[in-house]
């Protein structure tokens, strides 16, 4: 196939996904990750998450371009199908490189949602086509910072290649470490934020979750049911069982955590795109996903996650409700987002972030003691909130998932 002829299919399709998306609702994911940027409220300092201080970093470098959550939404799902252009340059593979393109994207991995997947895939992707060891481990660290679940993959990725990589390692390794013994030392609280946010919430979710904690549910059955004629095809483009080793062990270690959801797949993208599974076969299973999805027209919402449909819809409007509206707001409801489109920065600590404000024990205190010196003006109340006391509020709003409260002259 023509070289122009290709690049121009990606960039339309880069493109085309990056548009469609970037004027979604946002769901609480999504608007956690963005909270940094677009509002100033720190990592760490200002609230908790269950993820690296990367997935926000981000977001955040992308809000000091433009302050609008639409244009950071569409440069970030346009940055996430550049890895296709670049593995294309170098391999010459269009087949691998629109596999890329399709799957990075793909609804039916909620893609369109917020996800600490998709950058990572990309990172895997390159670092299985490059020579220079300092690229390779450089990308694989990366994606492990941003996906720590990734460790057990990228390191045997990693020690299949020791002989000719341990300088680049060890140089990483030192300079990962003395960053940390820096911040240890020199900005403790940051380290701490950092520890809470990174490992001691997301290790308190797992131990949370107890059982089989819902075990195959359907979203989980149905991003499989899509992936794995993929997956299948690639292994047997490419039957080489070290070469699956490390996603083998990447899925293994997701499904230890009980959860699966869709956009938590999005890695094994990576190894799947870069297969070598033959040009028709990619042509037809990017075709099956392009019509399944209703060439992305309508509400995507509706037809990928219709139990978020309207709730984020509702929630925008909310938020944009209460822009205008002066005083400090606090959202007492996993739906994060509402301070997003309101443009009010949490100030108690903590965001109702789901399953997070289940086991952030010690920011539970900070938050309610904030909250009894400085009451909140305003208080969007709605599902997965806590007990609080309304006596002093009165309803100002109502929508179909939430009220909303304004604190009572004195």
């Amino acid at each position: 196939m023509n070289n122009i002829l290709v690049l121009v299919v990606l960039l339309v399709l880069d493109f085309y996904y990056a548009l469609r998306f970037a004027n979604l609702p946002v769901e609480p994911d999504f608007a956690t990750f963005s909270t940094w940027g677009m509002l100033g409220a720190v990592y760490g300092r200002d609230y908790v998450d269950c993820k690296t201080p990367l997935v926000h970093g981000w977001l955040a470098l992308l809000s000091q371009i433009k302050k609008e959550i639409i244009f950071i939404r569409l440069a970030h799902f346009v940055v996430t199908g550049f890895p296709s252009f670049v593995y294309y340059l170098l391999t010459k593979d269009y087949a691998g490189a629109i596999a890329f393109m399709v799957l990075i994207h793909s609804g039916w991995l909620l893609a369109f949602h917020g996800n600490v997947g998709d950058i990572p895939a990309g990172l895997i992707f390159i670092a299985l086509i490059v020579n220079n060891p300092w690229v390779f481990v450089g990308l694989l660290v990366l994606a492990t910072l941003y996906e720590p679940k990734l460790i057990v993959a990228t390191g045997v990725m990693v020690l299949t290649k020791i002989t000719s990589v341990w300088l680049p390692l060890t140089v990483y390794i030192g300079l990962f470490s003395m960053g940390l013994a820096a911040l240890y030392y020199w900005q403790h609280p940051t380290f701490d934020w950092i520890v809470e946010s990174s490992f001691t919430i997301p290790k308190r979710m797992l131990s949370y979750r107890k059982g089989l904690y819902g075990f195959m549910p359907q979203f989980t059955s149905v991003a499989l049911v899509f992936l794995l004629p993929w997956l299948l095809l690639a292994i047997l483009s490419r039957p080489e069982p070290l070469y699956w080793l490390a996603p083998a062990l990447f899925l293994g270690l997701q499904f230890t955590g009980k959860v699966i959801r869709p956009n938590h797949l999005l890695p094994l993208v990576a190894w799947i795109a870069a297969s070598g599974i033959k040009p028709e076969l990619v042509y037809a299973l990017s075709a099956t996903e392009f019509l399944s999805s209703g060439l992305y027209l309508g509400d995507i919402w509706r037809r990928f996650y219709p139990a978020l449909a309207d709730i984020v819809k509702d929630a925008k409007s909310v938020g944009e409700w209460l822009r205008d509206k002066p005083g400090v707001l606090w959202v007492n409801t996993m739906y994060t987002e509402i301070y997003l489109y309101a443009r009010k920065k949490p100030i108690y600590g903590m965001m109702e972030v789901v399953e997070v404000n289940d086991v952030a024990n010690e920011r539970r205190k900070i938050m309610r003691s904030k909250i009894n010196r400085q009451p909140p003006e305003w208080i969007v109340i709605g599902a997965a909130g806590i007990e609080y006391d309304y006596k002093q509020y009165q309803v100002a709003a109502k929508s179909g998932f939430f009220q909303v409260l304004k604190r009572r002259q004195a």
